[in-house]
């Protein structure tokens, strides 16, 4: 029997979660993730404004959300394995981000109604989606 698109993508969110629920910690620290030009390109490019709110899709190690903090009023923080966002909610509580909030989220379907945030940013991320189309559709 062939599998359907929409059980291949239920099984691959699954891979993700079981993967990045063991390796969550590591992700936080990697210096890969932790800094970069895009990174610095991102916050310089982005027309930041401090009233303004943002979403993070799939934060990983909340790196990006670290970034972005200060140069909004709230950050929401998402990612689809609870184990990896309750590390990203660590570290940035650590780093004394304090306009964060925390979500757990699918990208592919986003629990926030349309027009929300001013801003949304995603990095890193995206190869790990089954659709990354719908992915960037539910965030726009």
């Amino acid at each position: 029997m062939t599998e359907t698109p929409q059980q291949h993508g239920k099984e691959q969110k699954a891979q993700v979660q079981d993967y990045f629920s063991r390796t969550a910690e590591s992700y936080v620290a990697s210096f890969e993730h932790r800094q970069g030009d895009d990174l610095s390109r991102l916050i310089e490019l982005g027309a930041w404004n401090t009233q303004q709110s943002a979403l993070d899709v799939a934060t990983g190690g909340g790196h990006t959300a670290l970034a972005v903090a200060p140069h909004v009023a709230r950050v929401t923080v998402t990612d689809l394995t609870p184990q990896m966002l309750a590390k990203a909610r660590e570290f940035l509580l650590a780093q004394g981000v304090t306009n964060a909030q925390f979500q757990v989220a699918d990208a592919e379907q986003l629990p926030f109604a349309d027009e929300t945030f001013d801003r949304v940013t995603c990095r890193i991320a995206p190869h790990h989606f089954p659709n990354v189309a719908l992915a960037v559709k539910e965030a726009a």
